[in-house]
């Protein structure tokens, strides 16, 4: 089993020391109740105890520690070593933007001005969305990253061609969902729901196509 601390998640850890760092200077400066949660318009719609400024280096943790679980109690563990920087890269990215998150939050609690988090974000998973679609072909066979239905994990064929599809997929998704940002608040939650259900449902049903015409 890889060590919690090696050269592959080293980044990782970088960014949870860091988010574990503001939260702890920030603490004492915010208000005894902070944000955790904003509506579409970017509305605070829930808050919480200030000491859940801490969820986020908490999070940032867990993802490091998951992503060597993961690979290790996965029966096909040995593919990871053939996509290893497209692995790490995905929970450096999540934790990258839970870092963002973070910030927004502090800076909003602290009365900063800044931007709307309703333009933050979809540009943020849109971005993370397209590097993970540029990525996406290169993932090996495996029962947890990557686009995973019965059909991929039956035929390693229907893999690389379900995985080449929602590549290209998601780097466009990820643009659309960028672009979004900057269009009003109803016509960008439409835009971005749409945008999600053809990235997971497209791929799903190609995989099954695809199987269907190899094995029938």
């Amino acid at each position: 089993m890889n060590k919690i601390f090696n050269q592959n998640n080293f980044k990782m850890w970088i960014v949870f020391v860091v988010s574990l760092l503001i939260a702890i200077i920030s603490y004492g400066y915010l208000p005894e109740m902070i944000p955790v949660h904003f509506d579409a318009a970017g509305n605070v719609d829930n808050y919480a105890n200030r000491i859940s400024i801490f969820l986020t280096p908490a999070i940032n943790l867990m993802m490091i520690i998951l992503a060597e679980v993961v690979r290790n109690i996965d029966p096909k563990k040995s593919a990871y070593e053939k996509f290893n920087k497209q692995y790490y890269l995905l929970f450096f990215l999540v934790s990258l933007l839970m870092l963002v998150i973070e910030l927004y939050t502090i800076a909003f609690s602290l009365n900063m001005k800044i931007f709307n988090i309703n333009a933050i974000m979809p540009f943020g998973v849109g971005l993370l969305f397209t590097v993970i679609g540029n990525m996406m072909p290169k993932f090996k066979q495996n029962f947890y990253a990557g686009i995973r239905t019965s059909w991929t994990i039956a035929d390693s064929d229907v893999w690389y061609k379900t995985h080449r599809l929602g590549g290209k997929l998601w780097f466009v998704g990820g643009i659309l969902m960028m672009v979004s940002a900057i269009l009003p608040t109803q016509l960008k939650v439409i835009l971005f729901f749409t945008v999600v259900t053809v990235l997971v449902i497209v791929p799903m049903v190609y995989s099954y196509v695809i199987y269907r015409k190899k094995y029938n």
